[in-house]
Order: structure tokens, then C-alpha cells, then sequence
């Protein structure tokens, strides 16, 4: 009998079978992928500040010398000049030039400044740093407005002043 009862069961069942829900369904897939993908791109990023050291801080910093007869024949250029730090004291020990502003005399002002540079010994944990290095010729400064000195301005406002008390004074005598 029980074998008859489920057959008409499976035979003229009305009650549709219960459906499972999988996890897996396609609306579910792209929320996944970019979930997984977000996370594995923030893992990938490294956070860590020892990837590269903090630059020392510098304490003396002479510019170079940019002289005016470069200004005249427009010598620019852009270079790299690498610096040797004495950890113990923070003086500049060496100046080279890694890359050339691709004149001679920049570069010599360029070594001549850095040469000079100190550093706060607490903050050197490299033994070398890059500095990078403009020369560019500046626009000429255009010439100020004449304008009228303030001693002036001052006259002209009590000269009026005095020519407006005469006149009340006249006008009530």
C-alpha cells in the first residue's frame, strides 16, 4: 500500500516540488567577482612606509647661483644631482651628477650648492639622496606703475581741506 500511495503521488502530483535555492545564482556571480577583486587589489598594495624611507630633512639649504650673464645667453636646463650624507653629522660628503643639465657651468653651480647642504642627523637613514635640479630663465620683470607717493596723496587731501573750512568760514563771516 505504501508503494501505491507514492506512485499516484509521483503519478498525479498537483503540488509542485519544492525548489532549492543554490547560492550560485548568475545575479549573485558579479557582486562576488568584485568583491574578490577589490580585496585582492587592496592585499596587493603595499602599505608599508619601509618600501621607501622618508627623505632627511635638510636644515641649510643654499640655492645655486644662477648668474646674470647665463640669464643674457638663456642657459636652462634640468638635472639630477646625487649627494653623499655623513649619518653622524648630516654634512653633504660628496656631490656627483647623475644626470646632466647639459651645461657645464650649471652643473658646477648646481654641485657647488648641494655640496653645501646639512641634514638633521636624526632624520638620515639614507646614506645618498637624489635631488633634482631646474634652471630656467625667468621672464624680465616689467617696469612698476608711477603712482603718486603717499606724501602726496596727503598734501592734495589737506590743501582740499583747508580750501573747505575757508570756505565755510567766509560763508558764516
Amino acid at each position: 500500500m505504501n508503494e501505491r500511495s507514492s506512485r499516484a503521488t509521483a503519478e498525479g502530483a498537483s503540488i509542485p516540488a519544492p525548489r532549492i535555492r543554490s547560492w550560485f545564482s548568475p545575479r549573485a556571480v558579479l557582486p562576488i567577482v568584485i568583491t574578490v577583486l577589490s580585496i585582492c587589489g587592496t592585499h596587493a598594495q603595499s602599505t608599508s612606509p619601509a618600501a621607501r624611507p622618508a627623505a632627511p630633512k635638510a636644515i641649510y639649504t643654499p640655492k645655486p647661483v644662477y648668474r646674470a650673464e647665463w640669464a643674457k645667453q638663456r642657459l636652462t636646463g634640468k638635472g639630477v644631482v646625487l649627494v653623499t650624507i655623513d649619518k653622524q653629522t648630516g654634512n653633504v660628503t660628496g656631490a656627483r651628477m647623475l644626470t646632466s643639465t647639459g651645461n657645464q657651468q650649471l652643473d658646477g653651480a648646481a654641485l657647488q650648492a648641494y655640496s653645501q647642504w646639512r641634514f638633521d642627523p636624526r632624520t638620515v637613514v639614507v646614506p645618498q639622496l637624489q635631488i633634482p635640479i631646474e634652471f630656467a630663465t625667468r621672464p624680465t620683470p616689467q617696469p612698476a606703475k608711477r603712482t603718486v607717493p603717499q606724501s602726496w596723496i596727503l598734501v592734495i587731501v589737506l590743501v582740499v581741506g583747508g580750501a573747505a573750512v575757508a570756505a565755510l568760514r567766509r560763508r558764516r563771516a
